[in-house]
């Protein structure tokens, strides 16, 4: 293990970065300028990940470099970081330290690779750094690139303890990842939201997901959560290099995105997702009932701490063809008390059974494994 795993192994359980104030200063202005200029900062509530994903897809199949920060990652810290040009984990070690010696601070884990991820970028030839934001905005440690360019997922309710409990709310904290946007790529669908929107002055241009499919014959209200993810990626890449020849293909249902519908296996089916919101849940639910046609399914399930369980338990316990697994306890990081989840489906008289993470592997029935991407990583590392 180098001095930098170490270093970063031993901020694991420091889950709050307070240090925002202070982020920006181990930039130089022209620094600060070239993130400013050249970031794509992707915020939102759901499919953050899979729509920076695609956008580098775009970018790399027309020799666009770029680079990529997403989180979290699943099994290693490395997949955070993808990059054009080879990444030295351990070049930048030295000033991170000296950047919190200076300042009297200690850096969050999030904290530390995300500038990680900036000096990265900023020390290579990479065009475009491609940014998801964490889980807010105004806030969010992210927001110190100010980017001219967002791109804007979706809009739902999740982490309501930090952003607010209503969309509005929400969105208010999202839209402010930068106070001065010149492009605004925007996936919501709800009439409501894209009128307030449009009302907001830090804006220069809107482009809409939803107008966009409209131009091109597509139902946007029929798109699973990756298709619209895919299409919001791909319009944002068109509308930016509008002077390539475009090559692109339909590839979307060849692309697996990690820990995002991911197929395992086929024969039993067996698919992980890290859907951890009501929104969420309900968009792997839909594809699953569509895409195939057993009579029942295993939905091996577990939380996060602080997660809203009631609303996803009682939607999955709603569907006759769910059965639902609940995961023991100490089976991955900040996992919530298997004792409040089963208490909670016992008064309210959802069957379930309690297995171990390791029957999902087993199981011979048609299965999903869903609630938490700290779940999904924790798959992975045991297979």
């Amino acid at each position: 293990m180098s001095k930098f795993e170490k270093y970063l192994e031993s901020k694991i359980n420091q889950v709050k970065n307070k240090n925002l104030i202070h982020l920006d200063n181990i930039f130089t202005h022209a620094e600060l300028s070239r993130l400013r200029n050249n970031s794509i900062s992707v915020v939102g509530t759901n499919g953050k990940t899979s729509t920076a994903m695609f956008l580098k897809i775009f970018m790399d199949r027309n020799n666009i470099s770029s680079l990529l920060f997403t989180s979290p990652h699943l099994v290693s810290y490395k997949e955070r970081i993808e990059s054009s040009e080879e990444i030295d984990f351990d070049e930048f070690y030295q000033q991170i330290k000296f950047f919190e010696n200076k300042n009297n601070l200690e850096l969050g884990y999030f904290e530390t690779l995300f500038l990680i991820s900036c000096l990265t970028f900023l020390n290579s030839t990479n065009e475009y750094f491609i940014c998801e934001a964490g889980i807010g905005g105004k806030l969010d440690t992210t927001s110190i690139l100010q980017a001219k360019t967002v791109v804007l997922t979706n809009i739902g309710l999740d982490h309501v303890e930090l952003l607010g409990d209503t969309h509005e709310s929400i969105l208010g904290e999202k839209i402010h990842i930068s106070n001065s946007i010149e492009n605004l790529f925007n996936g919501v669908s709800n009439t409501e939201l894209n009128e307030l929107i449009n009302q907001y002055t830090h804006i220069d241009n809107f482009y809409y997901l939803s107008q966009y499919c409209q131009l091109n014959d597509i139902d946007i209200d029929k798109l699973a959560f990756n298709e619209k993810n895919y299409l919001l990626a791909l319009m944002t890449f068109k509308t930016m290099f509008e002077e390539l020849t475009d090559p692109i293909v339909d590839f979307v249902s060849e692309v697996n995105i990690p820990g995002r519908f991911e197929i395992i296996q086929n024969s039993p089916l067996k698919i992980v997702d890290g859907a951890h919101n009501l929104d969420g849940v309900k968009e792997s639910v839909k594809k699953l009932l569509s895409d195939y046609e057993f009579p029942k399914y295993d939905v091996f399930v577990g939380f996060k701490v602080g997660k809203s369980y009631q609303e996803i338990l009682e939607y999955l316990s709603s569907i006759d063809s769910l059965n639902i697994k609940l995961i023991e306890e100490n089976s991955f990081f900040l996992q919530e008390s298997f004792e409040i989840l089963s208490n909670y489906l016992k008064q309210n008289n959802i069957k379930f059974q309690k297995v171990n993470l390791d029957y999902f592997s087993d199981n011979k029935n048609p299965s999903i494994l869903l609630g938490s991407l700290y779940l999904i990583g924790e798959y992975k590392k045991r297979n």
